[in-house]
């Protein structure tokens, strides 16, 4: 299955966003660009095709959350 709509992935992209500030804290912009699942002998491979953005107080927060 591959997922390369610019709506579908406009929509993806914004669920993304929103689960990382509601579960992480983080205001990060991602941007999904596409999305490609196989299935063969049992195993499930994902690969993704995204940008991600974040601003140096986003940084720090994510740093320091890690102890570094």
């Amino acid at each position: 299955m591959n997922i390369v709509s610019k709506f579908t992935t406009s929509i993806i992209s914004k669920l993304v966003r929103v689960m990382i500030k509601k579960k992480l804290g983080y205001d990060v912009y991602i941007q999904i660009n596409e999305i490609k699942v196989a299935n063969a002998d049992g195993e499930t491979h994902v690969h993704l095709d995204a940008d991600a953005g974040l601003g140096k107080d986003e940084l720090m927060k994510i740093l320091k959350s890690l102890g570094l």
